[in-house]
């Protein structure tokens, strides 16, 4: 039986998801215990989890010590019609189960400044896109004393989901 797609899972991994108050005082403690470790941030949709997150969130998590994912809300995706498709519960549980990531939150705004601002990451690491957000994000990683990293993505979404669609539209024919 298929499940609804904004259904939540109620995974061991769940609780890798944290409300961003609870993730401050787990980096808080994390860097108490182990100061010289580095907190690494991503951030994006990732509304369907394939082989090109995968190769992101190993390149990411190269960078330092502890993998943080803000995932961006629901209501904040601005990815076209119909996205997306997965529910944010659903996509915050997927990335909690990938062994490469460390803990994962629900980005309450429209970019990723809150998160960073509140957790000081000391790398973030987008994937190469020269846009007025990413210019922001570079900005602000500066004035945390924080480097910002470019990485290729290999693959995206998007590009799945308008493949799918092609195959479907050429099936209905």
């Amino acid at each position: 039986m298929a499940m609804p797609l904004g259904c939540k899972v109620d995974l061991k991994t769940n609780r890798k998801i944290l409300p961003l108050e609870d993730l401050v005082v787990k980096i808080i403690g994390l860097r108490c215990a182990h100061s010289c470790q580095k907190i690494v941030l991503t951030t994006g949709v990732f509304d369907l989890v394939h082989p090109g997150h995968i190769d992101y969130f190993e390149k990411a998590s190269s960078f330092g010590d502890v993998l943080v994912v803000s995932v961006v809300d629901d209501e904040f995706v601005e990815k076209g019609p119909d996205r997306p498709i997965f529910g944010q519960d659903l996509r915050l549980s997927w990335l909690a189960a990938l062994e490469v990531v460390d803990y994962v939150v629900l980005n309450g705004d429209f970019g990723p400044w809150k998160v960073m601002k509140a957790i000081k990451p000391d790398v973030y690491v987008k994937g190469y896109n020269l846009s007025l957000g990413i210019i922001q994000d570079i900005s602000l990683m500066r004035d945390l004393n924080g480097q910002t990293v470019l990485i290729p993505e290999i693959m995206h979404s998007t590009e799945i989901f308008a493949s799918l669609r092609d195959v479907s539209r050429r099936e209905k024919k």
